[in-house]
């Protein structure tokens, strides 16, 4: 039910547009909003096929050639992608003599982090440790007085 509604509205939709577009070439109107005055222009206004192939470029179909030549590029492109590292042939061997030291700036790295996630722990836990040592005194207290009403 509601995709025949779907296909019912995108159907109207269709030939609203081709009205309007067949509608304005029988009744003449320009493309400026002018309407002619049955005077003969020496400019057509293209065929709705001419603009077609406008859009698509040269032709349209495509020839059987440029088929071919269109799918061998893509085999082409998967088969030996380009290359995104613009770096010089220098750079890159620097690079590779540098493998040593990046790994030691990783375990420093990793030290680091470790050293600053130990440390926010550990405030964590002070937190924590306050938070509940402050709840503890506050339910003896809370014993105490209930305590010392009972005995009056």
């Amino acid at each position: 039910m509601n995709e025949s509604r779907r296909i019912r509205f995108g159907s109207s939709i269709f030939f609203v547009i081709i009205i309007l577009i067949f509608g304005a070439r029988i009744l003449g109107i320009s493309a400026d909003g002018a309407e002619d005055d049955g005077i003969a222009k020496k400019e057509e206004n293209p065929s709705l096929v001419k603009i077609i192939c406008g859009i698509f470029g040269k032709r349209f179909p495509p020839s059987s050639w440029e088929l071919i030549q269109g799918v061998m590029q893509k085999i082409q492109m998967k088969l030996y992608p380009p290359n995104l590292d613009f770096r010089s042939n220098s750079d890159k061997s620097n690079s590779e003599e540098e493998g040593e030291d990046r790994g030691e700036k990783v375990k420093e790295a990793a030290t680091r982090s470790l050293e600053v996630s130990k440390e926010a722990i550990e405030e964590s836990a002070k937190l924590a440790g306050d938070v509940v040592g402050e709840v503890v005194h506050k339910t003896a207290e809370k014993v105490t007085k209930h305590t010392s009403h009972d005995e009056m």
